[in-house]
């Protein structure tokens, strides 16, 4: 049976990452999804999202409790990918194999595992557009959709994640004087101001702070550009910055930290993501309830954890809803041309959520 259904997994793993989905380019993938859920006998509702796209979501009922996710997007490729995906005795490799296709492939087998007990399955199942960009997908599903409790599937090496980082995404320009570039005492560089700054940003108070489960308060430059390569002094230079929030940091106090900065040093720059971080207890009825699932099958207690990364887990949390990260994959590897899922960790991953599903149909959730 085990081999049966992980020769499954896997066959759907590769048809998905066989798709192309970067963010804003879903239409290919959700027809794919509409297919295959027709082929179970099973109708989604299909909830339209800004930007013309829309959700897939499956036995949605009011009084459901928990709400599972999977993100159906990814990141646009980059060199080193391979153009389809590749499949090893241990790992399927390809963009978007471990976030989230892995999710995805795991949402359409347990979709098809209760198949004939979803009515008595008190779980919303949800494939979600844009969460590489916006997070337009998730942020629509909790203006309609918001059970107390939510599972969201993306990769954490099957540590249960109950807590996740903010962040901070800022972009900026700094201005310098043209001149011929031989004359470097006439111009300003545009480009030396921006190390300047970017060195500046460094010494933010809130940076360096420590989460026991996330880690270090961190920055990084996810870009810079500035000149044309010649033999000119650069008059312009454009940075993009991303500036970790760890759960107990006030994100809305650290933006006014670095607005004063930014001020200070003459800066032109705007915020094009704030997001606050968010925590839960490890005694929540959801940690502890995957905890139980994951020792049934593994044999060990579960490894806690938190999520470095934002996720449709902050705007499920800011909906009300009370939500886990899970899944198989490392989260490192993630966007890069080494992103791949171990076979025996999308097979471990769904088999703790079959368990666990299957100890709700039989206890039920509190409320």
């Amino acid at each position: 049976m085990k081999t049966e259904v992980m020769n499954l997994l896997v066959g759907e793993l590769i048809r998905l990452v066989a798709i192309p989905s970067v963010s804003g380019e879903e239409g290919e993938i959700l027809s794919y999804l509409e297919n295959r859920l027709d082929q179970m006998g099973v109708l989604p509702l299909k909830q339209r999202v800004e930007g013309g796209w829309y959700n897939l979501i499956v036995n949605h009922r009011d009084g459901n409790k928990l709400l599972i996710t999977a993100h159906v997007d990814t990141v646009p490729p980059t060199n080193g990918l391979p153009p389809r995906p590749e499949v090893s005795e241990e790992a399927v490799w390809g963009l978007g194999a471990c976030d989230d296709k892995a999710g995805v492939a795991i949402i359409l087998a347990l979709i098809s595992h209760f198949h004939d007990k979803l009515e008595g399955l008190p779980v919303t199942f949800a494939l979600l557009v844009d969460e590489e960009e916006g997070g337009k997908g998730s942020e629509a599903l909790v203006r309609e959709i918001s059970p107390p409790w939510g599972i969201v599937l993306e990769p954490t090496d099957l540590r249960v994640c109950h807590c996740e980082a903010g962040s901070i995404e800022i972009e900026l320009i700094t201005k310098g004087k043209m001149a011929h570039g031989s004359e470097v005492e006439r111009g300003e560089n545009a480009i030396d101001k921006a190390i300047g700054v970017i060195e500046k940003l460094k010494g933010l108070s809130f940076l360096g702070a420590r989460h026991p489960m996330i880690g270090e308060s961190l920055m990084n430059v996810l870009r810079i550009s500035g000149g044309d390569g010649s033999l000119r002094i650069p008059i312009a230079c454009n940075i993009l910055i991303d500036l970790r929030i760890l759960p107990g940091q006030d994100v809305e106090e650290a933006a006014k930290e670095v607005s004063f900065l930014l001020e200070n040093e003459g800066v032109a720059y705007r915020f094009t993501d704030v997001s606050p971080p968010h925590e839960l207890s490890e005694e929540e009825w959801i940690v502890q309830a995957i905890n139980e699932a994951y020792k049934r099958v593994v044999g060990d207690m579960a490894p806690l954890g938190g999520m470095k990364s934002w996720t449709d887990a902050a705007h499920l949390m800011e909906g009300g809803v009370r939500p886990v990260v899970f899944g198989p994959g490392s989260l490192y590897l993630c966007h890069t041309p080494m992103e791949r899922v171990a076979i025996q960790e999308l097979w471990l991953a769904y088999k703790i959520l079959q368990v666990f599903l299957e100890g709700l149909i039989r206890g039920g959730a509190p409320s």
